[in-house]
């Protein structure tokens, strides 16, 4: 029986623990090592006679979130409002899939084995807050001017200046640390941006045993240079281009036809994402919360390579330009997005300029790769979507909604808070001359759901 016992501590990682008849004090001192839009690395102190740390996170005040004597937890196990995180004797805090300009709540617990049993001290465990950053694209377009007749030439050149990673990187790199989130009962699980689908796995990710695949979001038989896998060129394992998706039920179903959105028969649904006629044309049309990425993604591929080997990149003409602008501000960068286009830029270097300058769609025929002199202010002032309505005049801004509108918050597009508003009206107007000129993004609240907007002032 004791043997028994030893197996399952050993099997659940405390095998370093003596027995004890005391459980030590919590941690008193810590440090933050890294903390960024897509990375949080802690260390706290090590308590000499602790067995193992239990640290838990939440984004909110924790609540009720005392460990139960006696349990052993495994990563993503809930405890109250918050999740564990980890569970050993490791004195680092690196949780993963961090998200940009978001407050995270840790706790740290010790615990040793007393009787046989795992006991955590309740008494002043350590309590760690910290901030994650957003945008920091600091002087990136320094040289970028829309106003510049060498608008599209400078833009190009900025954006596809950047250190080249092999295909092979994406596992190691941004599915690993970015996208592999936790579950209950130590599993972890990956999502099908195109569908929601949610795969949980054991132990390790493999592509195969998982039935996933890395999405060119700008198909590889598009490209100017395919095949671009043989040999491998840079815009084939470009970083801003890929995202996980379920192979079968997603990315072979999409294959290479334009995204847009199903108005007629539907050929094929899995999800939240679907297969069908717009027109007489098929198109794939992704789930609502990954249309903007996808769209941002494609634009960027046009923009980074546009000229590189001489060859012309643009979209093709089964590719809809004004529905990708549309999706584009219909659904604007959120946090997700936001902590990837940080951790690429640390891995190659470039940035998506369509993410940090949402405005310069405006300015570009991507079917064409010409500058155009009217912006799409009619398409960002007059965005219509089921509840919302908005609406620009020199100097108000009116927000029109079917249902009443319970809250209004403005940031700009590092995520710093502008202001807030508790209208309970259906309509909310209020005077935007204390904004300066740029890029914001709105978060409506209407009848407990919420609408994310981009306004550009």
């Amino acid at each position: 029986m004791f043997m028994l016992k030893g197996v399952l501590l050993l099997l659940l990682g405390i095998q370093g623990c003596a027995f004890s008849q005391v459980v030590p004090a919590n941690p008193v001192r810590f440090q933050v090592n890294k903390l960024s839009a897509f990375q949080i690395f802690i260390a706290f102190e090590k308590v000499s006679a602790s067995c193992n740390y239990l640290v838990i996170s939440a984004k909110s005040k924790f609540v009720n979130i005392q460990p139960t004597q006696g349990k052993i937890y495994q990563r993503g196990d809930q405890l109250g409002n918050a999740k564990v995180i980890q569970f050993s004797s490791d004195t680092i805090i690196e949780p993963r899939a961090v998200r940009a300009n978001t407050l995270y709540y840790f706790a740290v617990y010790s615990s040793q084995l007393v009787a046989g049993k795992i006991q955590y001290q309740f008494i002043k465990p350590l309590f760690i807050e910290v901030l994650t950053s957003g945008l920091t694209p600091r002087d990136y377009y320094e040289s970028v001017s829309i106003s510049a007749p060498n608008f599209l030439k400078t833009l190009s050149e900025t954006t596809n200046s950047h250190t080249v990673l092999p295909y092979s990187a994406y596992k190691n790199t941004l599915l690993t640390n970015l996208e592999i989130q936790d579950t209950i009962s130590g599993k972890s699980f990956v999502e099908c941006v195109y569908s929601g689908e949610r795969k949980v796995f054991t132990y390790s990710f493999d592509w195969t045993s998982v039935g996933y695949s890395r999405e060119h979001t700008f198909a590889h038989s598009w490209m100017p240079s395919h095949p671009a896998d043989n040999p491998p060129l840079a815009e084939y394992s470009d970083l801003h281009n890929l995202y996980p998706t379920n192979l079968d039920k997603a990315n072979t179903v999409r294959n290479n036809f334009p995204l847009g959105e199903v108005t007629g028969t539907v050929l094929y649904s899995y999800l939240e994402g679907r297969l069908g006629y717009s027109g007489s044309q098929i198109v794939y049309e992704p789930r609502f919360s990954h249309k903007g990425n996808a769209a941002r993604a494609l634009l960027y591929m046009i923009i980074a390579y546009n000229g590189i080997n001489n060859h012309s990149w643009m979209l093709p003409p089964f590719q809809n330009q004004e529905v990708l602008k549309k999706w584009h501000f219909q659904d604007p960068p959120d946090n997700y997005e936001i902590s990837r286009q940080e951790y690429i830029y640390s891995l190659q270097g470039n940035r998506n300029p369509f993410i940090d300058h949402p405005e310069y769609v405006c300015y570009i025929d991507f079917t064409s790769m010409m500058k155009i002199n009217h912006p799409c202010s009619a398409q960002l002032h007059e965005i219509s979507l089921e509840a919302i309505e908005i609406r620009q005049s020199m100097d108000h801004i009116k927000f029109i909604s079917r249902d009443i509108i319970t809250k209004l918050h403005l940031f700009d597009l590092a995520g710093n808070e502008i202001t807030m508003f508790y209208p309970n009206e259906y309509t909310f107007e209020f005077n935007k001359e204390s904004l300066i000129s740029g890029v914001y993004l709105v978060h409506i609240l209407v009848d407990e759901v919420q609408y994310n907007r981009l306004i550009i002032i």
